[in-house]
């Protein structure tokens, strides 16, 4: 009756999604928030987080896609998910009067864990496949219509979640030992963005000295800095007062 097709890589992003939510839940409540902001806010986020995935790939893609714009069947792009969410996100601090600083200690903590379920989906699925590779740990595809089939591959993906998941456990003993403050958010920026810049030299579609996945996680690294700058120098005024 109903012809649709759920692949691999669509239900590790559904996974994704759903263990955001999850751990918000568990998060929220150590703010000035309601459950029914919070219902609002993810709201807000999910459609920042998809709708911000789908047009920076298109962008990315334009050129390929001859003009064409189908939001269902478009990829989704990880900094395209991430500048959505953050806007969305300020857009409804600014609208219903709430905190930006607290609602991104609550929001910026699940990124990385999504960041790393969602790349299990590519690595069933094939899609932002490694370098060629004959070393341990290599892997090959057999029946894949994003990567090259019956060659040895660098396993990146895999790689990705391992890397993003644990930084993900960082910030969540932070928030466990209420740690978590500006300083914490700003290595959060460090941490995801240092991390993407290395990786992407792991991927087969890396041909440039900079990729624009690299440029943009530079930018997020300035950005950590600043903002780990920004509350060393808070901290030390509160010393000196």
């Amino acid at each position: 009756m109903f012809n649709v097709k759920i692949s691999f890589y669509s239900i590790a992003i559904l996974l994704a999604l759903i263990s955001n939510i999850i751990a918000i839940a568990c998060l929220y409540k150590k703010y000035n928030y309601s459950s029914k902001e919070i219902i609002c806010l993810l709201l807000y986020e999910n459609v920042g987080i998809i709708g911000g995935a789908k047009i920076l790939s298109y962008l990315l893609s334009y050129s390929k896609l001859k003009n064409e714009f189908n939001f269902i069947s478009l990829g989704l792009t990880s900094y395209g998910a991430v500048f959505g969410a953050l806007l969305f996100i300020i857009l409804f601090c600014l609208q219903f009067k709430k905190s930006i600083k607290e609602t991104l200690f609550i929001f910026i903590t699940p990124m990385p864990l999504m960041y790393g379920i969602g790349k299990i989906g590519c690595f069933l699925a094939g899609c932002c496949y490694g370098i060629k590779y004959n070393g341990i740990f290599k892997i090959m595809y057999k029946y894949s219509s994003s990567a090259p089939n019956n060659v040895y591959l660098f396993p990146v993906q895999l790689l990705e979640s391992i890397v993003f998941i644990i930084i993900f456990i960082y910030l969540i003993i932070q928030h466990k030992k209420n740690k978590f403050n500006l300083k914490s958010l700003g290595i959060a920026f460090i941490l995801c963005g240092f991390s993407k810049f290395i990786l992407d030299y792991l991927r087969m579609s890396h041909t440039k000295l900079f990729s624009f996945n690299q440029i943009v996680s530079l930018i997020f690294v300035i950005i950590g800095i600043w903002i780990y700058l920004t509350s060393k120098k808070k901290y030390n005024k509160k010393i000196m007062l």
